[in-house]
């Protein structure tokens, strides 16, 4: 069972800094925009960037305590972190929809995930 225990915890610290670093970054744009007045588009692309930041944050930390199969670990904090942030940001927008969107950055935030701990891995001279 230690074994089991010692593999989820990382993922589930690694996964809870990604969204509180999102949860963050998110705050600090949020007062950027309303001081700065930021159009739309570069809204998309910054919330975007947000989400990569945090995950290769999350991964990052996950990592630290993993020495092989890198990838999946990270695949999973990306895969955990959608869901997380889904209901997070739904609780706050009080608006639970299920949308063709939520499936992309499930697909996305995963493949970002396995991508991050390749890099991560690699910058290591592991195999991930």
């Amino acid at each position: 069972m230690k074994n089991k225990d010692s593999r989820v915890r990382p993922v589930v610290k690694g996964t809870l800094h990604a969204v509180i670093a999102t949860l963050l970054l998110v705050l600090l744009f949020a007062l950027v925009v309303r001081f700065a007045g930021i159009g739309g588009g570069a809204i998309t692309a910054i919330m975007q960037i947000i989400k990569v930041v945090s995950i290769f944050y999350g991964v990052r930390v996950t990592l630290r305590s993993i020495e092989k199969k890198g990838y999946l670990f990270g695949a999973l904090v990306g895969l955990l972190y959608t869901v997380l942030s889904f209901f997070i940001f739904s609780i706050i927008d009080s608006n639970f929809s299920i949308t063709i969107g939520l499936l992309n950055d499930l697909i996305f935030c995963t493949i970002l995930g396995a991508t991050s701990a390749f890099v991560i891995m690699a910058g290591r001279g592991r195999s991930a």
